[in-house]
């Protein structure tokens, strides 16, 4: 039995899959493409953190324009019948597992025409957890913009 000779000059079947050239430049890209994504993906999540903070900071702030509020509305019950909205006030808070400080500055508004009527400034900062753990700051910067600052009115209410 004679075995048929195999021409090597004849045209080979078409090749399926890549060769090795196309792998490795597929493979570039993949690996230049993936840093920048995952930049644009950690940077989505500080700028979802920076506005977490901010709420919880806006509503420290509200809380305690409410207080002072509240505060106001006894007075004219009678209740408090000796409370007086301080020029300057502060304190801590804790909230949503973050310790947050609190400054308030009241300024009469003497300047309008109907009288009574006293504007009051918050700024909030955060200072750290509520366990106490700092985040990398030992004590209030005053220097640092505040992530809430929150302008409310109050009128004294034994003006008519």
């Amino acid at each position: 039995m004679k075995i048929p000779l195999v021409n090597c000059s004849l045209p080979r079947a078409k090749q399926r899959g890549f060769t090795l050239l196309e792998a490795m430049i597929a493979l570039m890209i993949v690996a230049m493409a993936l840093p920048a994504l995952i930049t644009l993906v950690l940077t989505q999540l500080d700028g979802s953190a920076a506005i977490r903070d901010k709420t919880y900071a806006y509503w420290v702030a509200e809380n305690q324009l409410t207080r002072v509020r509240l505060l106001q509305q006894q007075k004219a019950k009678k209740a408090l019948a000796d409370y007086k909205v301080p020029e300057k006030d502060s304190g801590t808070v804790d909230m949503m597992g973050l310790r947050w400080q609190w400054q308030m500055k009241s300024i009469a508004m003497d300047t309008l025409p109907v009288p009574g009527f006293t504007r009051i400034e918050i700024a909030v900062r955060l200072l750290g957890t509520a366990d106490g753990a700092s985040l990398g700051r030992a004590s209030v910067d005053e220097d640092q913009p505040a992530l809430a600052r929150l302008t409310g009115y109050i009128s004294d209410p034994e003006l008519p």
